[in-house]
């Protein structure tokens, strides 16, 4: 037994230090308005603390959070507009423990911007067993309004959090409070500005092109803040609009993310794109124009490149029975589907899981029917 114990502390202690949280702060919404009307305020915003747990999700049953912002440009609310959010929120006997919307003096930089004061509040799990859980992604845990009191933007100011090896308190608490994680600031030297100068999505690419029968729209953001959802838009004539679908937005994102989405009723037409927040405020992009023409028969596939499926949509004036063959750079055959193909639109799905990444060739088994495509696989 002497010698089986220290070997199950070794592995529960290992265990523990492989888990890290990370802490960032968000701009939830803005308002031009003063508050009151009677100022300094000219305006107020909310501002969203999100945790993500790395390891695995992390029940929690105490937290402590804070960020460091400039008082000159944001001040706190005459009562408490702390809320909790997400798992908080929901979670059994958790309440606010500390509320500091006032903040303790500091004098501290980061990123090239100066701070002078320091908001700290806590949650804590005062009764009931049911501990909530942190998860792998980033999640909305508490916000807080202030009001603003520049004029110009940045109107709040810039703020940041900061990491628990310098705020003992920004830490998640967990195992009854036997363990404490103290939390990582993965921007901690990219501070946020606050009010109107927050760009909801940057597209950073935008384009429409033809795919054989149809249009093909593709576009890229560079991040993402508050996003809900992007709406496709086409028009003839420039001046009415359809809506031509939907894609679900990535919410908040640092990273660069790409979308598509295929109009099959794509000719000669305009498009654009209408992003809409969470809160319903909404942008548009520029317009572009497509010019793109018909076949009697032709076959689109996306998303390319591709990964686990593949979407393949046969434009034909005619029926016909017909073998869809995917074949690798080898020339060996790795799939294949049967395809009654049928006067107008027909859409068909290959299911690319197990294949390695590579150059494949989506064919017909009649070569009379025109129906080939390159494209590759990627992971």
């Amino acid at each position: 037994m002497k010698k089986i114990l220290p070997i199950i502390f070794f592995l529960i202690a290992n265990s523990v230090l492989s888990q890290t949280v990370s802490i960032r702060v968000v701009q939830a919404n803005y308002s031009a308005t003063d508050p009151d009307g009677a100022g300094p305020a000219t305006g107020s915003l909310t501002i969203q603390f999100e945790l993500m747990a790395t390891g695995g999700p992390i029940a929690a049953d105490g937290m402590g959070l804070s960020f460091i912002y400039q008082s000159s440009l944001l001040m706190a609310t005459p009562t408490n507009t702390t809320t909790p959010q997400g798992p908080v929120a929901s979670g059994a006997g958790w309440s606010q423990m500390v509320d500091n919307r006032t903040g303790t003096d500091v004098s501290v930089t980061y990123g090239g911007r100066t701070f002078d004061r320091r908001m700290i509040v806590t949650f804590n799990q005062t009764a009931g067993l049911d501990n909530i859980s942190i998860p792998n992604t980033f999640t909305a845990v508490a916000q807080v309004t202030y009001w603003t009191l520049g004029v110009t933007p940045p109107e709040g100011g810039y703020i940041t959090p900061e990491p628990g090896a310098a705020v003992p308190q920004n830490s998640l608490s967990a195992g009854g409070g036997l363990t404490s994680y103290d939390f990582l600031s993965p921007n901690l030297n990219s501070p946020l500005a606050l009010g109107s100068s927050i760009v909801p999505v940057l597209f950073t690419k935008f384009d429409a092109g033809c795919s054989n029968n149809g249009a093909m729209i593709s576009w890229s953001t560079g991040s993402e803040f508050n996003s809900n959802y992007f709406e496709v838009q086409r028009s003839i004539n420039g001046n009415d609009w359809k809506q031509v679908g939907t894609i679900k937005a990535a919410g908040n994102s640092s990273t660069g993310r790409t979308y598509q989405q295929l109009d099959l009723n794509g000719s000669i037409a305009y498009y654009r794109i209408k992003q809409v927040d969470i809160d319903g405020h909404s942008i548009y992009t520029s317009i572009i124009r497509t010019n793109c023409q018909h076949k009697n028969i032709d076959i689109v596939i996306y998303p390319v490149p591709a990964r686990d499926l593949l979407n393949v949509v046969i434009r034909s004036d005619k029926s016909l029975k017909t073998q869809l063959i995917l074949v690798d750079g080898l020339g060996k055959i790795v799939r294949q589907i049967n395809a009654n193909i049928f006067n107008g639109t027909n859409t068909f799905l290959f299911n690319l899981k197990g294949l390695a990444s590579g150059e494949y060739i989506l064919r017909s088994n009649n070569p009379n029917d025109e129906l080939n495509k390159k494209f590759n696989i990627v992971r």
